[in-house]
């Protein structure tokens, strides 16, 4: 590979890897809205912008080829733990894993 390709290909990795970490962080805030009855509307729009900023981004990368393609789904898949991971420990520093949460 060239130093092009690598460059490329660590573009999109960071690419997914954002677009990955504002989906699942913007959950939450999606998740709130929803729970409110007046911000419902606004939840529904939220949830599908979110679909369509993710999808829009993967089709980007697929149009550029498989490999940037294959590089920005790793890193949506890596986003989602990270983000998931700080946000447990923001909301429940006491939380462990392998313990029952309150839903359970």
């Amino acid at each position: 590979m060239t130093e092009k390709e690598i460059l490329t290909c660590l573009g999109w990795l960071l690419a997914g890897l954002l677009a990955g970490s504002i989906h699942v962080a913007a959950l939450w805030v999606n998740v709130q809205f929803l729970m409110t009855s007046s911000r419902r509307p606004v939840a529904i729009a939220m949830l599908l912008g979110r679909f369509l900023l993710l999808c829009g981004l993967l089709y980007l990368a697929a149009r550029s080829g498989t490999a940037p393609f294959l590089w920005a789904t790793c890193g949506v898949l890596v986003g989602r733990p990270l983000v998931l991971r700080i946000m447990k420990a923001r909301t429940d520093p006491g939380f462990r894993t392998g313990e029952e949460g309150p839903l359970q």
